[in-house]
């Protein structure tokens, strides 16, 4: 199922990158390739996973130095999201990628922390709350009379 899922994933991203589309529409376009990229990642969190064998804390310090360092290279590589070519939607895929695996990482070691459960029980809520607070977000644009 992942494969079929990275396989429409890379359908999606050549067709938006070879079409020259408005605003709006790569917005739209950049959702599906989000909540793509989330499913994907929601079959790639297995319950035993690594950080599950070490302390929140230690998972909260990784997850935050991880994203100073993200930002830092977000930062740096912005003038690759100024077009809307084929490298930029792959540099979209890619800094979406990492960027929901650190933030699902922190957020469920925060989580482990403060409830004294296993990070690995909240990867999945916190991907599911994720995708429906950015999808909100990106689709702001959209409503009527804004």
């Amino acid at each position: 199922m992942e494969k079929v899922i990275w396989i429409l994933i890379f359908g999606v991203a050549m067709v938006a990158g070879f079409l020259s589309l408005e605003r709006i529409s790569f917005t739209i376009v950049i959702f599906l390739l989000f909540a793509f990229v989330s499913t994907s990642l929601s079959h790639r969190f297995q319950n035993n996973h690594w950080l599950d064998r070490v302390s929140p804390l230690i998972g909260v310090g990784i997850g935050d130095s991880s994203l100073v360092l993200y930002a830092l290279l977000f930062v740096t590589g912005a003038n690759v999201f100024r077009t809307n070519d084929v490298w930029s939607v792959f540099a979209y895929l890619v800094f979406m990628y990492i960027g929901i695996y650190l933030f699902v990482v922190t957020t469920s070691s925060f989580l482990a922390g403060a409830t004294r459960l296993k990070p690995s029980r909240f990867f999945r809520p916190v991907l599911i709350f994720s995708v429906f607070f950015y999808g909100a977000m990106l689709l702001l644009p959209l409503q009527p009379g804004l």
